[in-house]
This record gives structure tokens, C-alpha cells and sequence, in this order.
């Protein structure tokens, strides 16, 4: 169940009132570590049948052995890269990392994309003319993560017309 990335509803919030920063960066981290709790709690219930719609048996397993291995770190990283985080969360769930060990550092992780997120923005404010360019770069943003959004949808029908 892939939502929205934080991008798209955080930089144009900030975009539209800098001040905000801080409250909006909270909320985001969150809203998607909430997020994150559910993926983790449907990866713990509905084990294999959920990951199979995007993935092989052997990739899952693949991923089961690196959470167990990587555990926290995984989360860690996933929350902050560009890496889907949902699957992550999934594979918690389902390798059965401690509850606890994946709230925190799945929190830390959102927390400092957020900050990141926030804090680039910020500076770039002072860069650019954020009254003049910054409808143009929302739309440029919300625009790419669509395109990205849209490419994956495609590669996964064509994995499923390939099995």
C-alpha cells in the first residue's frame, strides 16, 4: 500500500511558508512513521501473500536473510534514502524485528529525512527567489515523483505478464 512520498506533500508546504519548517517536519516524520507502523504490522499479518504481488520467492527470501542481518540499519538507511520504505516496513514485519527496535529507528530515520528535506529547502531559499520559482519547482517535484510514480506501476504489470 504505497502512498505518496513525504516529498510530495512536504516541499510544497515549505515552499509556500518557510516559517513552518519545524511544525511541518514533525508532522511529516510522523504521519510517515505511522505509515511505517502499519506496513510493519500487514508485513507481521499477511507474511508472503502481500510482498508476492511484487516481488519473487526468492527476492523475499533474499530480503528476509539482509533484515535479518542488517535489522536496524536497514530501517535506518531505507527511511532516509530514496529506497521504498514501505518494503521495508513490510519485511520487518515479516522477519519479525523487535517492535520496539523498528518504531525507533524507523522514527529516527523519517526524522532526520524530514530535517534534510527541510533543512535543503531552506538553504535553497536563500538561493533561489523562492516567490518567483517555487510553484515551478512544486510542480517540477510533484510532476518527477509522478513520472517515477507511474514507471513502477508499469514494471510491475510487465513482471506480472512475464510470470
Amino acid at each position: 500500500m504505497p502512498l505518496p512520498s513525504l516529498e510530495v506533500v512536504l516541499i510544497p508546504m515549505i515552499l509556500r511558508n518557510p516559517a513552518g519548517w519545524l511544525l511541518y517536519s514533525l508532522e511529516g516524520a510522523a504521519g510517515t512513521a505511522v505509515g511505517g507502523w502499519i506496513g510493519y504490522q500487514l508485513g507481521k499479518g499477511a507474511q508472503r501473500t502481500m510482498l508476492s504481488r511484487w516481488t519473487s520467492p526468492q527476492q523475499m527470501e533474499r530480503g528476509r536473510q539482509l533484515m535479518n542481518r542488517y535489522g536496524v540499519a536497514a530501517v535506518l538507511i531505507g527511511g532516509i534514502t530514496p529506497i521504498p520504505d514501505f518494503i521495508l516496513a513490510y519485511l520487518a514485519g515479516m522477519s519479525a524485528m523487535p517492535l520496539i527496535r523498528f518504531l525507533l529507528s524507523d522514527a529516527l530515520a523519517r526524522l532526520s529525512r524530514s530535517f534534510l528535506i527541510s533543512g535543503a529547502l531552506l538553504w535553497l531559499g536563500y538561493v533561489v527567489d523562492i516567490e518567483r520559482w517555487g510553484t515551478v519547482i512544486s510542480l517540477v517535484t510533484i510532476a518527477w515523483f509522478l513520472l517515477r510514480w507511474a514507471g513502477e506501476q508499469e514494471q510491475t504489470k510487465k513482471k506480472g505478464s512475464v510470470s
